[in-house]
């Protein structure tokens, strides 16, 4: 029986040393943080603390009781964790999280890709953007397969798989052709209504095409915008007026501004014709009709007496919304046999998905080749859009177009037609058309193109004036 009492008296006494031990600490941690502190935290030491004031006279009060507790044969004093220098561990002293490694470096992973993904946004375009794209998609997919589990890392493995292949494809793609590299002044080309771009002010800006590979200079060149945001002409101030409209080989890219189509048609006619050169490098068929059909040149067509436009099959690609350059340019579809305006490119939500795989080099090296380039309808509509623009130059200013047509029978061949099926369809709609090929035997020792470049040099610009000159001879005896 005593022993039986015994027994109970020590559980008795092991509920009372834990209360006691409880009841001991927590003034003790009171009394050493000090009277009205409460900024400061819970002391992390670790090592017991001496009570103060009446909190320790308690604290002492209550110690004889815990000592002869202990003295009992089966109570256990509670003791606090210790670590390995064999010191009391507070639990306050330990931190609540600590990040790992591996988290930090996630974090600072997912920073650089979105760091990397707003410079790629806000720098110009180059040829090797979408190598850049690409490379930052993979790293993207590598990232997301670092970070999940299951099925979704093994799927974003593949993607990350796949990436790194199209990317090996495009670097190597982007080697072997070595694309020029054009730069441009600023202001040169913006956004403009209608026509979608064109030279934002008047003034002289610089361009300058580099070979690839090399570095070598293809062409370095100022082009001379004058007060109605065209390329300068040096022409009769005043009178019957010659416009040119099109693309970059009527506007003069590479060359100067002596050395373009409508300055030697100037230069060839003695300067009695007042000449524009409406063109811009881009342009098409569509900005030639929609410029008559919305009359923006009005103002600079007072005597109109000839329009003349330099076109090749090719510019249906242009006209049919195919090329990504054209993106804002004004987009015609074919209702009844007649184009009409249908907004721009842009708008046109498969245009919008092209540029992901055509603006490429392992596109333009591979696939174009054999997949891209117009077909049939678009040579239709490129026909229809070069009609309708006739008849409005006809009906609204009274003048006759000149077509300088730049065969490519292998390019029309792939179309489905031919190009004496073209230049036939053109005549019929009643457009004045002329063969603008050019024998490089009638120019012994003369570029007729820009090497490294294709756009017609300045001998070639001064022999297709003369061809436009006699035609122009010819309407008006």
């Amino acid at each position: 029986m005593a022993d039986l009492n015994d027994d109970k008296a020590g559980k008795r006494m092991d509920g009372i040393v834990v209360l006691l031990r409880i009841a001991a600490l927590v003034p003790a941690i009171v009394a050493d943080r000090g009277p009205g502190d409460r900024s400061r935290p819970f002391r992390s030491t670790g090592t017991p603390i001496v009570p103060s004031g009446w909190i320790s006279l308690r604290f002492c009060a209550v110690v004889p009781y815990a000592r002869q507790a202990a003295s009992f044969p089966r109570a256990t004093v509670p003791r606090l964790p210790q670590s390995s220098t064999d010191r009391a561990l507070d639990r306050h002293s330990l931190p609540r999280y600590v990040r790992s490694r591996g988290t930090i470096l996630k974090i600072i992973a997912l920073f650089a890709l979105i760091g990397a993904g707003v410079y790629l946004r806000g720098s110009p375009w180059s040829s090797w953007n979408r190598f850049h794209e690409l490379s930052l998609g993979v790293a993207v997919a590598v990232y997301v397969a670092a970070v999940v589990r299951g099925r979704l890392r093994d799927a974003f493995i593949v993607v990350a798989s796949v990436g790194l292949g199209l990317t090996v494809a495009e670097a190597y793609a982007l080697v072997v052709s070595a694309p020029a590299i054009e730069i441009n002044a600023p202001g040169y080309s913006v956004l403009r209504s209608i026509v979608g771009w064109g030279p934002g002010q008047p003034g002289v800006y610089r361009a300058r095409k580099l070979d690839g590979r090399s570095g070598s200079v293809i062409y370095d060149v100022g082009y001379t915008i004058d007060a109605d945001r065209n390329r300068q002409v040096i022409s009769a101030p005043m009178g019957p007026t010659v416009a040119f409209f099109g693309d970059s080989m009527t506007f003069g890219q590479g060359v100067p501004d002596t050395d373009t189509l409508p300055q030697a048609f100037a230069d060839a006619t003695g300067y009695r014709w007042h000449v524009l050169n409406l063109a811009f490098p881009g342009y098409g068929p569509q900005q030639f009709l929609r410029a008559l059909e919305t009359d923006i040149f009005r103002d600079l067509l007072t005597e109109p007496r000839l329009f003349v436009l330099l076109t090749a099959p090719w510019h249906a690609e242009r006209s049919s919304c195919l090329s990504d350059f054209a993106a804002d340019g004004p987009r015609y579809v074919l209702v009844d046999g007649m184009p009409r305006y249908e907004g721009t490119c842009r708008g046109n939500w498969p245009f919008r998905l092209r540029p992901l795989w055509s603006r490429t080099a392992m596109y333009s090296m591979f696939f174009e080749p054999v997949f891209g380039g117009a077909r049939s309808v678009d040579i239709d509509l490129f026909v229809s859009i070069l009609v309708r623009a006739g008849q409005l130059a006809r009906e609204k200013y009274g003048v006759p177009t000149l077509i300088l047509y730049w065969p490519d029978e292998a390019y029309a061949r792939r179309a489905g037609v031919t190009e004496a099926q073209i230049m036939g369809r053109l005549r019929e709609g009643g457009l004045v058309v002329i063969d603008a090929r050019l024998d490089p035997k009638d120019f012994p020792g003369q570029e007729l193109e820009i090497p490294g470049d294709g756009h017609p040099t300045g001998v070639a610009n001064r022999a297709r004036a003369l061809l436009v000159r006699d035609a122009l001879a010819g309407m008006t005896r």
